[in-house]
């Protein structure tokens, strides 16, 4: 994973790497609807008048965000220039890979559980002006999050999103060894009000040409998408890139509001 950015790169979030930033809580989950536990951890940023006008964002692989690319000054950072709203990000670690590989390609109790069992934890926290957030399969599962839950109603980021496979003859997109047609995929995201931003590295052709197919479909529900391709690869910097600049791209409208 480089460090080094070139200097016609999207700039970065996190300039002020050092920024002061309030300590993340970290909770234990246990589920009974999934019947395993993990660590949760609960973020909060900036000022607000009222607590429960901030929006939540839920990040997927959240020890990899808490402890490998941890984002804590960079959230904070963007919020106190004013480019990101006062906000509640909530991080679901993936326990393992064997757990990972079960949970995330569009597994329905999963987001059940977060919806009954770990939202009430971060109740009064913030509304439900929700983004989730994902690399690989959990770009997959913020999808499907719109399909198994009345409370996605807000926005959705799907970075990286290498859960989907190269498509076969242009018509279908495999997530994790189950094929979504485009008529299947189009009703899994086809509720209204839906923004979706979606990010790929040219340099991961797989991958890319995975996330372009899923673009194609996307395109297809008359959803706000806002797709953005780097020139680069399979790098940290530009997953924790592509988290910052679509939360500020899907939050924009809050920080519009008078």
């Amino acid at each position: 994973m480089s460090a080094t950015e070139m200097p016609q790169a999207p700039r970065s979030g996190w300039d002020p790497l050092n920024e002061a930033h309030p300590a993340a809580r970290c909770l234990e989950w246990r589920s009974a609807r999934l019947g395993n536990h993990r660590r949760v951890w609960i973020y909060t940023t900036g000022e607000a008048v009222d607590p429960q006008t901030r929006p939540l964002a839920i990040l997927l692989d959240g020890q990899f965000w808490a402890e490998s690319m941890p984002v804590w000054s960079p959230l904070a950072a963007l919020t106190r220039e004013g480019r990101l709203p006062p906000a509640v990000y909530l991080l679901i670690d993936a326990i393992d890979n064997q757990r990972r590989g079960v949970e995330l390609p569009c597994h329905r109790d999963f987001w059940l559980a977060v919806q009954e069992e770990l939202l009430p934890l971060v109740h009064g926290y913030a509304r439900s002006t929700t983004a989730r957030i994902g690399r690989w399969w959990p770009g997959k599962a913020s999808a499907v999050w719109r399909r198994c839950s009345p409370l996605s109603t807000g926005r959705s980021a799907l970075a990286a999103c290498s859960a989907s496979q190269a498509p076969t003859g242009g018509r279908t997109v495999m997530a994790a060894g189950r094929a979504l047609s485009a008529n299947s995929f189009a009703g899994e995201v086809s509720a209204a009000g839906l923004r979706v931003w979606l990010e790929a590295g040219q340099r991961e052709p797989i991958i890319f040409r995975a996330n372009r197919a899923l673009l194609a479909q996307l395109t297809t529900t008359q959803q706000t998408i806002f797709w953005r391709q780097v020139d680069g690869g399979h790098d940290a910097l530009c997953w924790r890139g592509g988290l910052t600049a679509g939360l500020i791209q899907l939050w924009q409208p809050l920080l519009s509001r008078p």
